[in-house]
């Protein structure tokens, strides 16, 4: 495939993929109380989701970029809004009983976001490769990221 057929076809995708990273809109949930007085999973679910949609809408403003600075700049600004979900994500109190499990869940989004910052490196290098190469890593850490937060009735939010 030419150089500016592969670039183009990287650049396509990656802005996509960079604001599927929130965890977010699912449909199970539980209700009552936990047993400590902490909330119960459907009310850390709420404000997770809320959270989710407050950062989705704003991911959902960047433009889909044309060409690697374009890439640069917006998966930049990508990384800059998924890191601040992340930290009001973390910020939440999820149930005893779920704790470990959510972290574990957003460990692996931080993950991916660090992946989605390596990416936003090689698109401000103009490697091609390194993109191509970041966007397939970054999509299979989001697909492990989906099924950590399946149990909670959350889901990767598609952007």
């Amino acid at each position: 495939m030419p150089r500016a057929a592969r670039c183009s076809a990287a650049v396509a995708g990656v802005l996509v993929v960079l604001g599927a990273g929130c965890v977010g809109g699912g449909g199970s949930s539980s209700t009552g109380s936990t047993a400590g007085g902490g909330p119960t999973r459907a009310q850390f679910q709420h404000q997770a989701v809320a959270i989710c949609r407050r950062y989705q809408r704003r991911i959902g403003t960047l433009k889909t970029a044309t060409d690697m600075a374009h890439l640069a700049s917006q998966g930049a600004r990508a990384v800059a809004l998924e890191r601040a979900e992340l930290r009001e994500l973390r910020a939440l109190t999820p149930p005893a009983a779920d704790r470990a499990a959510v972290k574990r869940m957003l460990d692996s989004l931080d993950t991916s976001i660090a992946t989605g910052a390596k990416l936003v490196a090689a698109a401000k290098a103009n490697d091609v490769a390194g993109v191509a190469a970041d966007a397939e890593l970054l999509k299979a850490q989001l697909g492990t990221t989906g099924v950590l937060a399946r149990p909670f009735g959350l889901d990767l939010c598609t952007g």
